[in-house]
């Protein structure tokens, strides 16, 4: 018995459970990806939403500074204008700034982040006035008012670096190192981002702490990990019912197995089903034994009815074999009687059969059909002389030629007897052409050749001996020599196929004692 867990053309249990794992990891890694993905574009947005606004309104604000500074030569904002010399000698009150101020080229930004002209520190830009130079001071209080620091710094770098002005305090005065990346500054770190100004020998930067990535993706954060949670809490329940469903299934499948292993020792199946912890699987097995049940209950009703119609067949067949020796029993008693009514034939029917027989086998019929056609043909050949009139059978001398056409009747006679008989066309066709000649010669239908059929030629072939081995009233008994030699001189290839009669002088040699008993 093949084992029902067998690979064939259908995928597996197992096999759908390694790809739903492959799957589930797909899906998974997806997610991840997903999430990493979609980080990127998030943090350019939260880069250029603080960063570039941030800077560009303080570019914005420095612009719109130096023009009025430069047209009018008046403050706004609370700022404080000033006009320097060359030497940078306060105009105004003769005070020398030099030691405070610096510049390699108008427009600067100065360096120093100590106010001047302002209390506390200050943003310093130098630019060229004409015929003298402008000082613009812009206290650092004043960004702090306008740019919030809850979310991102910005700030106002100096060439070498140095924060000249920023909207937290905390960063006045430091320097930082690089114009783009991530930096840890005064405890904080975060993502800093610069661009030069156009008109001023500066840069002005943004610098937005890990805080506000993490404030503004945390609703992104939380749906992007709930759902890799509920991935995994997913996965992790389906490969436990997939434990399940796998062991529960081999432990169907092996009590399957070996209810199938006794049945090829016993010829019933017992199934116990056993208990698992998926209650479809225990249905299936419910159904499997109830059907087993069932098939039990048809087999043994279906062993009954074989057994009573084994009993009934072969009651038909002792039935049969009473029939057909009633049946043998008839068929001799009608020889006998064909044999009573010509006197002259006793026992001629009897030898036709023997050798009729012996030659089929000789010349390799083994038909069943066939050898029992010749078996009763050769018995029955001369039925049909029960309706020819005794004084022409009977007759010492030769029949004249009105009685031999009256003999000659007796083939048709005996075909319509037979065909009476169920079953029994080829032994009808005996009778009715056991008088046919090879050469087409013979009666009543004249046939040639293959047109008589060779249990015909057999049964007409040994007729022809028999009788010239008989005595007759009209001659006497020829010898076994006689009877062979006159056949062939006179009758093969006119009345006999020769090679039929070949092969009936090899039945004679074989079996001499039935011609001896004939004679």
């Amino acid at each position: 018995m093949e084992d029902l867990k067998s690979k064939g053309e259908a995928m597996s249990l197992k096999q759908m459970m390694i790809r739903f794992k492959r799957y589930g990891g797909l899906l998974v890694f997806i997610l991840i990806a997903s999430f990493l993905i979609g980080l990127y574009p998030l943090t350019r947005q939260i880069n250029s939403y603080y960063s570039k606004s941030y800077m560009r309104l303080l570019k914005s604000f420095l612009d719109e500074v130096t023009r009025d500074a430069v047209e009018s030569g008046q403050p706004s904002f609370g700022m404080v204008v000033r006009r320097l010399s060359e030497g940078l000698v306060d105009l105004a009150t003769g005070v020398d700034l030099s030691g405070l101020l610096s510049y390699e080229k108008l427009p600067s930004i100065v360096p120093e982040p100590r106010g001047l002209f302002v209390n506390g520190n200050s943003t310093k830009i130098l630019i060229d006035g004409g015929s003298h130079i402008l000082l613009i001071e812009i206290p650092v209080s004043l960004l702090d008012r306008m740019l919030s620091a809850e979310m991102a710094y910005v700030f106002l770098m100096a060439s070498d670096g140095t924060i000249v002005a920023c909207n937290d305090l905390n960063f006045q005065g430091m320097r930082i190192s690089t114009r783009k990346g991530f930096v840890r500054m005064n405890g904080t770190t975060g993502f800093v981002e610069s661009e030069p100004l156009e008109h001023l020998s500066g840069f002005v930067a943004s610098f937005i702490p890990l805080r506000t990535y993490f404030t503004i993706l945390l609703p992104y954060l939380l749906v992007a990990i709930a759902a890799l949670c509920g991935a995994a809490v997913w996965l992790s329940l389906a490969y436990s019912f997939e434990n399940r469903l796998v062991v529960g299934v081999n432990m169907v499948l092996d009590n399957i197995n070996q209810s199938l292993t006794k049945l090829d020792k016993t010829d019933e199946v017992f199934y116990v089903p056993l208990e698992t912890r998926i209650a479809e699987l225990n249905q299936l097995q419910a159904g499997i034994q109830k059907l087993i049940e069932a098939q039990k209950a048809s087999w043994h009703e279906l062993h009954a009815m074989m057994q009573s119609l084994q009993d009934t067949v072969n009651e038909l067949e002792e039935t049969q074999r009473t029939l057909q020796e009633r049946n043998t029993q008839i068929i001799a008693t009608l020889a006998e009687a064909i044999e009573i009514k010509d006197a002259n034939t006793l026992g001629h029917s009897d030898r036709v059969v023997t050798l009729a027989l012996e030659l089929a086998k000789e010349i390799g019929l083994k038909d069943p059909a066939d050898l029992e056609a010749i078996k009763f043909g050769a018995l029955l050949h001369d039925i049909g002389k029960i309706g020819i009139p005794e004084y022409i059978l009977n007759k010492p001398g030769r029949l004249t030629k009105q009685e031999y056409e009256v003999m000659k009747l007796h083939p048709i006679y005996g075909e319509k007897i037979i065909r009476k008989i169920s079953g029994w066309d080829l032994v009808a066709d005996i009778v009715r052409h056991h008088h046919e000649n090879f050469d087409g010669t013979g009666y009543p239908d004249g046939l040639k050749g293959s047109q008589i059929s060779l249990r015909t030629q057999i049964v007409s072939i040994v007729d022809v001996f028999c009788a010239l081995i008989e005595e007759r009233p009209y001659r006497p008994a020829m010898s076994l020599e006689e009877a062979l030699k006159l056949m062939q001189t006179e009758m093969v290839s006119t009345k006999f196929d020769p090679e039929l009669f070949e092969a009936f002088k090899r039945v004679l040699e074989k079996f001499p004692r039935i011609c001896i008993a004939g004679s």
